[in-house]
């Protein structure tokens, strides 16, 4: 049973299933490859070819992809068990009933806001671009350079 099952519900799935895609992706992604050739190295081409090929979502399924989702199970488990923890629980339900208490902008306040970011962003790169070549200018007149 899980540590204080219903509280910080949210925050906990966040924190699992966002974890558990990054393990997934370096499981799936890098670690596969590195498998790959490393079994190809100690068995040999033949012993490390893939058993299916096509395999879903994952292309082909072998030894190295077979010792990757071993890796992303016991990571998943270990990801869970971590999330469990009374201190890491606590620290996650506090967290949610913290962000319960923040006020949310509207939809209207969010484009304002992103228009003023977006305008500024504009006048500031023009002021940039006409300071750098009127200091420009004014140094190549001061040098004398053409």
């Amino acid at each position: 049973m899980a540590y204080k099952k219903d509280q910080g519900r949210y925050v906990r799935m966040a924190a699992f299933w966002s974890l558990l895609l990054l393990l997934a992706y370096g499981c799936l992604g890098g670690f596969v490859i590195l498998m790959d050739g490393l079994l190809v190295r100690m068995l040999g081409k033949e012993a490390a070819r893939a058993w299916i090929d096509p395999f879903p979502l994952i292309q082909r399924f072998g030894p190295a992809q077979l010792v990757a989702l071993t890796v992303l199970a016991a990571g998943g488990w270990a990801i869970h068990r971590a999330l469990n923890r009374p201190r890491v629980a606590d620290l996650l339900i506090e967290t949610e009933g913290e962000l319960r208490k923040v006020t949310w902008p509207s939809s209207h306040e969010t484009i304002s806001g992103t228009v003023a970011v977006a305008v500024t962003v504009v006048v500031m790169f023009v002021f940039l671009i006409v300071a750098d070549l009127l200091l420009t200018y004014v140094l190549h007149k001061a040098m004398g350079v053409v």
